[in-house]
């Protein structure tokens, strides 16, 4: 009898231990059921990487870049005349870069401004406008199309308004105005696009090659100022190839992220073969490049 009573309690003992091991080792149904739960909850919250985070990742940027754009046309003129006469194509080379930031690339239309035919005064207002909203994060695309003007004794170029008088250069905006305010402007990157005549006054040229070989996020990380323009210092058509290639580059790009100096690259030979100007690209002198590049980013 003692015997079998011993036996009952190392059989009790033995029970006892292989449920407190099942306890311990997450296998016991108390345990089991709640682990369980544990572990799907949390493999629920385990989502894939949003297209922001994607972003931040190729770039190296430490948050979500906020891109604007500035897009001018100038085609109808106040004081239009023979030395001065309206054109027919920058109003609507405007409305299409517009629709094509907007609908394929990283613009929300709430940070894009298109102006048609504005006046010295709207332009200068928007400029320093544009110096109080972009952060140092932010990038910033300007492109112009519209009468402009080389004084080559002065070495002076111009954008004219559609308030600019051909007698008179007192509405002309001088290049240098405009390299003040982007300058001035605290963005990570600003990309100028001029369509305009004698627009490469603004800047000296500088090879691409070199560009080309960077990853996207070695072309990110430091500052750029860089302007493309459809003309040297020679005037450009009213029909414009340049705006042409421009835009469509942008809009059958396939690319998710689209370095400006790979635009220009793109552009640049059809340009040459089929446009009597000289497409240039370069950076803007005394604006704040620290050797970057303005990168595209396609949207998801």
């Amino acid at each position: 009898m003692k015997s079998k009573f011993q036996i009952l309690i190392l059989i009790m003992a033995l029970m006892s231990h292989w449920g407190l091991a099942q306890t311990f080792s997450g296998r016991s149904n108390s345990v089991a059921v709640d682990y369980s739960i544990e572990k799907r909850s949390a493999s629920s919250e385990v989502e894939p990487a949003t297209a922001e985070q994607t972003v931040r990742e190729a770039l190296g940027a430490p948050s979500d870049p906020v891109y604007h754009a500035l897009i001018i046309g100038v085609s109808n003129y106040e004081f239009a005349g023979a030395k001065l006469p309206n054109l027919d194509k920058p109003n609507k080379d405007a409305a299409e870069l517009y629709t094509v930031l907007t609908t394929k690339y990283n613009f929300k239309p709430e940070n894009v401004t298109l102006m048609k035919d504005p006046t010295r005064a709207n332009l200068i207002d928007t400029f320093h406008g544009l110096a109080d909203k972009v952060s140092d994060r932010d990038n910033l695309l300007i492109f112009y199309a519209g009468h402009g003007y080389y004084d080559q004794p002065k070495d002076f170029g111009y954008w004219l308004p559609s308030d600019a008088r051909a007698e008179s250069t007192a509405n002309w905006i001088p290049n240098s105005t405009i390299k003040d305010y982007i300058g001035a402007i605290p963005s990570k990157h600003t990309l100028l696009i001029t369509d305009a005549c004698f627009g490469g006054s603004i800047f000296k040229t500088r090879a691409v090659s070199g560009m080309s070989q960077m990853k996207v996020n070695e072309l990110y990380k430091d500052r750029s100022r860089k302007a493309i323009t459809s003309g040297s210092l020679t005037e450009v058509p009213d029909e414009s190839f340049f705006v042409y290639m421009l835009i469509k580059t942008l809009d059958e790009n396939e690319f998710p992220y689209l370095p400006a100096s790979t635009v220009f690259s793109r552009i640049y030979e059809p340009v040459m073969n089929n446009a009597p100007s000289v497409p240039q690209f370069g950076v803007i002198q005394g604006a704040g490049d620290e050797g970057g590049d303005f990168i595209f980013i396609k949207k998801k």
